[in-house]
């Protein structure tokens, strides 16, 4: 019988707050591609920046779902998808000024892995509990994509 040793709501990533500034430059950033798209002849880079502006703008309001997790002696309970410990391999944690982000990594190429903000829980704790099934990345950093979408804001 499996027993529940953690559980948590949390979005998966960060919501950012951005400002007039940001949509000002963002805005700017995209007229000057869909104008070298204009001049340069090439219609589809001009129509993807314009399209990709504009469903940014249409999603600003938009929040990040909540996900729950649930740490069990069995395995990990991800939106109510149940993962054995079997078919995860590690974990690590990601700490940003901002958050801090625990990811598991699921055996296969078919399956995501799984990616979530620690909430209130103690990064420590989560680190004590997952280790007794895990390994964990210590020397693991955040990927540098990941840390051009905290910076940019996206």
């Amino acid at each position: 019988m499996s027993r529940v040793l953690l559980s948590w709501t949390a979005p998966s990533h960060h919501n950012f707050e951005r400002s007039s500034r940001w949509y000002l430059t963002a805005g700017v950033l995209v007229l000057a591609v869909a104008v070298y798209g204009i001049l340069s002849g090439a219609w589809s880079v001009t129509l993807v920046s314009l399209l990709l502006g504009g469903v940014t703008f249409l999603m600003r309001r938009e929040s990040t779902p909540l996900k729950t997790i649930r740490i069990e002696t069995d395995g990990v309970q991800f939106q109510g998808a149940f993962t054995p410990w079997e078919q995860c391999t590690d974990f690590w944690l990601v700490q940003t000024p901002l958050y801090t982000e625990l990811h598991i990594v699921r055996k296969g190429t078919l399956k995501n892995d799984i990616r979530i903000q620690t909430a209130h829980i103690d990064p420590l704790l989560i680190r004590s509990t997952v280790s007794q099934f895990l390994t964990m990345r210590a020397d693991q950093r955040e990927h540098p994509f990941d840390v051009f979408i905290r910076l940019c804001k996206l």
